[in-house]
């Protein structure tokens, strides 16, 4: 019997190290000899929004990871050290399962103390030196034979898929909120979500589980749940357990409050330790303006498109650019500064995927507005270069910039890096920042600048 050709290529989650691009190329190479297939990837330019990664790999049809250990193949590391390496990979991994989409891992074997997955996950472990020194090695043979096998699991999920309805409204966000956490910041998120594009869907509080809160939940595209109160306990588990991407807030406790707050033990139980790790997946919040701000500056993340790599050509140039540094960088400079400003921009870029400069041409996108553009590229900035001089002072709209990258570095989401051109008085509030004095202006200076700022990071 012929076989049933395939209507599409499969879409395909890749969760990978940005670092090791030879690998990573080493194992897309052997797959698409297998089944071409279409990569979506998280760049990891902006701070880590577990709710964005959520919302991918529910989409995809599959799940693929490859992880290897940097460094020395023959070094024996320690369980703290591969908790840490592994964190993002686990992270990931961990919301595969939760979505029940097929998942191949191929991992070093090193990793095997605390890679454990459910045995419905395939896991393939390797010796770096496979890759690396034996170019007669049996890996490739395993590879390929793994992969082919995944392939016929992975058709006959995308055929079961096809067949039923979409289970869940694109853009639909719903808001599981108590009366009183509703009645306080309610109408400003609905706000934000609806400039944003998304559409706010009200859930009756409390939540019963029952038959039509279970479809309305899994109709969501995603969900905002309030777990400082006991009722919202049950829903973000459900939320987890099904694979419904959400996002948690937390009333910080007030200063009177006697008891320790509700949801900590939602912190532990539901969320692990993803608080600690990241920062994003849960927005704690004491004001309803800094909760405003918080909330649109996520919005942003979450809506941020993955990276598709769709050839052979692309994976080249993504894996080997993805070696760059993923934080992405905002150079902040008047344009009397531009000269040195535009040494700055060449030098950064060496070592950053992405470094927003205003002068640059496609920075600002035609047709679009240049302030929303600007405030867009604050909000996803994880690093701000500031150019410091008299001019900078004097223009509004560099201490806009400088005062939210501020703002940003307080809050422990980006980090803050002044360098002073020229001798001048500083604002208040970057007073007690420590900055790099610029002497000579020479591109050799300004290497070193830029070094400094990579070892602070």
């Amino acid at each position: 019997m012929a076989e049933h050709p395939r209507t599409r290529r499969p879409n395909i989650f890749l969760s990978h190290r940005y670092r090791s691009p030879e690998i990573n190329l080493y194992f897309w190479q052997l797959i698409s000899r297998v089944q071409q297939v279409s990569f979506r990837v998280d760049e990891g330019l902006t701070f880590t929004s577990p709710t964005r990664l959520e919302r991918m790999i529910r989409e995809a049809d599959a799940f693929v990871g490859i992880y290897p250990l940097p460094g020395d193949a023959q070094e024996n590391w320690s369980l703290a050290a591969l908790r840490h390496e592994a964190r993002y990979f686990l992270l990931e991994l961990g919301i595969a399962a939760r979505c029940h989409r097929p998942a191949i891992v191929f991992c070093d074997h090193r990793y095997g103390p605390v890679l454990r997955a459910p045995a419905d996950i395939w896991v393939i472990e390797y010796d770096q030196q496979e890759i690396t020194e034996a170019e007669d090695s049996v890996l490739s043979a395993r590879v390929t034979q793994a992969f082919r096998t995944f392939v016929g699991r992975l058709e006959s999920s995308i055929t079961a898929r096809s067949s039923s309805r979409s289970s869940f409204h694109k853009h639909s966000v719903g808001l599981l909120l108590p009366p009183d956490t509703r009645a306080e910041v309610g109408p400003l998120l609905e706000d934000a979500l609806r400039t944003a594009a998304w559409e706010p869907v009200n859930l009756p509080w409390p939540p019963r589980f029952d038959l039509a809160f279970t479809t309305r939940m899994r109709e969501l595209d995603w969900g905002v749940v309030a777990i400082d109160h006991p009722a919202a306990v049950g829903a973000a588990s459900f939320m987890l357990g099904h694979g419904v991407p959400s996002l948690q807030l937390v009333r910080e406790p007030r200063a009177e409050a006697s008891e320790a707050a509700p949801a900590e033990a939602v912190d532990t139980t539901v969320l692990g330790e993803l608080e600690d790790r990241h920062p994003r997946a849960v927005l704690q919040w004491s004001e309803p303006a800094a909760l405003g701000q918080a909330f649109e500056e996520t919005l942003h993340v979450i809506g941020r498109q993955p990276r598709l790599i769709h050839d052979a050509e692309q994976a080249a140039r993504y894996f080997r650019a993805a070696t760059l540094r993923k934080e992405q960088v905002f150079l902040s400079y008047a344009r009397e500064d531009s000269e040195i400003a535009a040494v700055f921009s060449r030098v950064l870029r060496s070592s950053f995927q992405e470094v927003f400069d205003y002068r640059r041409t496609g920075s600002i996108r035609a047709g679009h507005n240049w302030m929303d553009e600007l405030m867009g590229s604050l909000a996803k900035s994880a690093v701000g270069v500031l150019l410091l001089s008299p001019d900078y002072l004097s223009s509004n709209y560099c201490l806009l910039e400088s005062r939210r990258l501020y703002q940003a570095s307080v809050q422990g989401e980006a980090r803050l890096f002044p360098v002073r051109l020229r001798p001048t008085a500083l604002p208040e509030f970057l007073k007690d920042v420590q900055y790099h004095r610029l002497e000579t202006h020479t591109e050799t200076e300004v290497e070193a600048a830029v070094a400094d700022l990579i070892a602070q990071l």
